[in-house]
């Protein structure tokens, strides 16, 4: 008996389903191309129910105004920054018998480039305007660059050594370019 219950309820549903198919058969659909709020003639088109109006691209400036993904929803504005100029070279700066007597002041560390094994320093001579990229065993302005990690520069000059931090805020209460024994 159920599975004459399941196939009556089955037939009834094709039926209904059947029906609804002949109903839309007749009904009108509008291909009509979107016309946007205003008409081609620059009136008020009439909405019709269920019709779609578009906005004018006009009414989003507001919304091209605030970016989504921005946390301030304003448009990001860099700060202007002038550009500092860097000369780099990678060749030991030999300087003649008469300049050897450097002085005491050791130079200032810039930066630290380590790729491949291989690592620079970007050091600054006191007064020079600009700063040269040197690598270990070279020498600086009577000073020896004689070891490079990722935070600091050693340089030795006269057996005197000295630690020049990358960050020096980070260096155990010393200050950038003090010397040891």
């Amino acid at each position: 008996m159920t599975g004459k219950f399941a196939g009556l309820a089955l037939a009834a549903a094709i039926a209904g389903l059947v029906a609804v198919n002949l109903a839309l058969y007749d009904t009108p659909v509008d291909i009509a191309p979107i016309v946007s709020a205003k008409g081609r003639d620059g009136g008020l088109a009439p909405s019709s129910p269920g019709s779609l109006q578009i906005p004018e691209v006009g009414d989003f400036s507001e919304t091209f105004e605030r970016p989504l993904f921005s946390p301030t929803r304003r448009k990001f504005v860099p700060e202007p920054v002038e550009p500092q100029p860097v000369e780099v070279a990678s060749v030991a700066v030999e300087q003649p018998a008469a300049q050897n007597v450097a002085p005491a002041v050791a130079p200032s560390l810039l930066g630290i480039s380590i790729h491949g094994g291989s690592a620079k320093a970007l050091l600054r001579i006191a007064g020079a305007d600009v700063a040269l990229w040197y690598g270990n065993g070279e020498t600086v302005d009577g000073w020896t660059l004689s070891a490079i990690d990722k935070n600091q520069a050693v340089l030795e000059r006269e057996g005197r050594i000295t630690r020049l931090s990358l960050y020096p805020s980070l260096q155990d209460g010393q200050p950038a370019g003090s010397v040891g024994q």
